[in-house]
């Protein structure tokens, strides 16, 4: 993904998600970034282009142990 991609998807999920979300670049790897609250990672953003139109899918694993507390 682009520079100017990544800081225009951060923007947008900030202001829909969470501020503390930030958007890190993966190495080798220029169809993602890895997804993290206040500096966890949470989930990874692909970037998906099909037919000339661009989306994004953000995909989350939850793990059921992290479920106990709730």
């Amino acid at each position: 993904m682009k520079p100017e991609d990544i800081k225009r998807l951060e923007a947008y999920l900030r202001r829909t998600l969470n501020p503390g979300i930030s958007l890190v670049s993966r190495p080798r790897v220029n169809d993602s970034v890895e997804v993290a609250l206040n500096g966890e990672h949470i989930a990874v953003c692909y970037l998906v282009d099909d037919e000339g139109e661009t989306s994004y899918q953000l995909q989350m694993t939850i793990l059921t142990e992290d479920l106990s507390d709730i």
